[in-house]
């Protein structure tokens, strides 16, 4: 179905007050052509006609005189960039937008939401911990050594796995031992019948 076909029955929905079914069409729509900022606006006004605040914000977010209030809503109900980034569901880059405003708003979002990413502020953490080893350990150690103050070995591996299962969760390695314990006899039986016959 073509585009104006959809909403003309869009508009025949609304004018018989059928909101449900003009949503739905205007959400493929809006799928279907994600950057046609004019569809947006068109899913925003339905939303903020049957008083849903939170998704008249979402597709009104790049549209130049969209209500303060319901873009507040939208901020409310997604206070991370990275989640409001994802729920305008813009699929180009920032530049692609038809209007400025748009660009403006998206790169503004696109920068947040990267600077929210943990995968970037570890990499970053990491990065600085790396620079700051590396200088006191050039000085005084080899690489080797610097390795070995931060690599666990298998002692320590078995600690935490030990405090972990045993000790903080003391009821885990009961269960354990009470499953795993009359299973070892049964299997050593097994073996002794096999060897005998």
């Amino acid at each position: 179905m073509g585009k104006t076909y959809v909403l003309d029955r869009v508009a025949a929905d609304l004018a018989r007050g059928l909101t449900h079914p003009a949503i739905q069409r205007l959400s493929s729509l809006v799928a279907a052509h994600p950057t046609d900022l004019d569809l947006r606006r068109k899913l925003a006004a339905v939303h903020r006609r049957v008083g849903n605040r939170i998704q008249a914000g979402r597709w009104d977010y790049l549209t130049i005189g969209s209500n303060a209030d319901d873009t507040r809503a939208f901020e409310r109900a997604f206070p991370s960039a990275m989640a409001r980034l994802r729920q305008i569901r813009w699929p180009q880059r920032a530049g692609e937008a038809a209007t400025a405003y748009a660009r403006e708003r998206l790169a503004a979002l696109m920068a947040a939401a990267h600077a929210e990413r943990p995968i970037a502020r570890t990499r970053a953490a990491l990065r600085s911990q790396a620079a700051r080893l590396g200088r006191g350990a050039r000085a005084t150690r080899g690489g080797a050594d610097r390795r070995a103050r931060f690599e666990p070995t298998y002692q320590q591996a078995f600690a935490a796995i030990w405090h972990r299962w045993v000790v903080r969760r003391p009821w885990s390695a009961l269960t354990a031992a009470a499953v795993a314990g009359p299973l070892a006899v049964v299997g050593a039986v097994t073996v002794v019948e096999w060897i005998i016959h």
